[in-house]
């Protein structure tokens, strides 16, 4: 074996996951051996080298999938599981074709041929970026759910008062506590309708909500994002960073509706909130302790213990207090982020009942344009993330606008 085999048998993968509608269990199971084999998952396609397809992408988001593929830089390697049962294996073999230098020699040459651009780590190699988010760098203290920047500032350094009620500058919410990989930033926002120069993204001007007139820059969010639902797409017009106008579209074919536990439904919500949030370490663990309920094997004081400290996060509540707030007709939406993860946490407890799914969705994707108005573009990945629609229960796919 040559120098470049023996270090690419070596490497831990760094695993990009692309939820796809219908594809829940085999996200979860996929989730569970990765972490297991403590491979630390990619928060795009720059920092990753095993893109894992969880379900089958459909008519629908075949082309976005290969958008995304297309951007992770060589070395690389692909796997797509359609069923739970076959993650491990197929995990194996993708691992195993990473450790192969002429697979990589052929995948070079193929996207020579296709004429690809392979995407540079931390660069702009490609037009959808999915490292086109702001992001600050901080510690990850689960007293303080840590990592982002709740204040406001474009360095980081804004007050609090600065970024009450929806103006959480939290800038993608990145985290390099671990090993100096943004975890929770780095999100997909290919832009579009402003005019592309040279590959890059130019904006409109129109009138903003106070009638002046500034730049328009029109950004679509999904269908494939990191801890972002499958299937959803969420288009915005921005000013500054604040988004004037949404609209929201659902795509894919019907799933099915969680049958598991709600208890482990609440902690998989609870943990894309905080890994948007940039509490990567906290989000691992409320991962952990879902693969625990869904195993029967979950340590209840454990699990009081971390929902207790997230109770007593001041952070994790100055990142979310005010964001999407809905009144009490909303059923168990009603209230603000805040309220939102706080009900998780007393479903996960056994403490109340869970909502139904199917309405919770409907309720989600029909307010969710007329919420994102007047929010920072962050914030708008943590309001999303707090009303975590199960898209899969839908019946079939609706569009909503505002």
């Amino acid at each position: 074996m040559d120098l470049t085999g023996w270090m690419l048998a070596r490497a831990a993968p760094r695993p990009l996951l692309v939820p796809l509608p219908g594809g829940r269990g085999v996200r979860l199971a996929v989730e569970r051996v990765i972490r297991e084999r403590g491979w630390d998952q990619a928060a795009g396609p720059a920092g990753a080298d095993l893109f894992v397809v969880c379900g089958s992408p459909g008519p629908a988001l075949v082309a976005e999938v290969e958008r995304v593929w297309s951007q992770l830089p060589s070395p690389r390697s692909r796997v797509d599981v359609g069923d739970a049962d076959a993650v491990v294996g197929e995990l194996d073999r993708a691992r195993a074709r990473l450790a192969e230098p002429e697979h990589h020699r052929a995948d070079a040459a193929r996207r020579s041929g296709e004429g690809h651009i392979a995407v540079a780590e931390g660069g702009r190699g490609a037009p959808h970026d999915m490292h086109g988010g702001h992001a600050t760098h901080g510690s990850d203290d689960v007293s303080s759910c840590g990592g982002q920047d709740a204040h406001g500032g474009h360095d980081g350094h804004g007050s609090q008062d600065e970024s009450r009620g929806g103006g959480h500058g939290m800038h993608g919410g990145a985290d390099e506590s671990q090993d100096g990989h943004e975890v929770g930033g780095g999100h997909d926002m290919h832009m579009m309708h402003g005019g592309v120069v040279a590959g890059l993204p130019m904006a409109e001007r129109a009138p903003d909500r106070d009638g002046l007139t500034l730049d328009v820059l029109h950004v679509t969010l999904g269908p494939i994002l990191t801890d972002w639902p499958a299937g959803l797409v969420v288009r915005v017009a921005l000013q500054g960073d604040v988004v004037q106008s949404a609209q929201v579209e659902v795509l894919g074919g019907p799933g099915s509706p969680w049958d598991g536990p709600p208890a482990a439904a609440a902690l998989d919500g609870l943990a894309r909130l905080l890994a948007v949030c940039g509490a990567s370490t906290a989000a691992r663990t409320a991962r952990r302790l879902r693969d625990d309920v869904l195993a029967g094997g979950v340590d209840d004081a454990e699990l009081r213990r971390f929902t207790r400290r997230l109770r007593r996060s001041s952070t994790l509540r100055w990142a979310t207090d005010g964001i999407g707030w809905l009144d009490d007709s909303h059923g168990d939406l009603a209230g603000d982020a805040t309220d939102r993860w706080r009900r998780w946490l007393e479903v996960a407890e056994g403490a109340v009942p869970a909502g139904d799914p199917d309405r919770r969705a409907r309720v989600a994707v029909d307010v969710l344009p007329g919420l994102l108005e007047g929010h920072e573009l962050a914030a708008a990945r943590v309001l999303v993330a707090s009303l975590d629609p199960d898209l899969d229960a839908l019946v079939a796919p609706r569009e909503a606008a505002r």
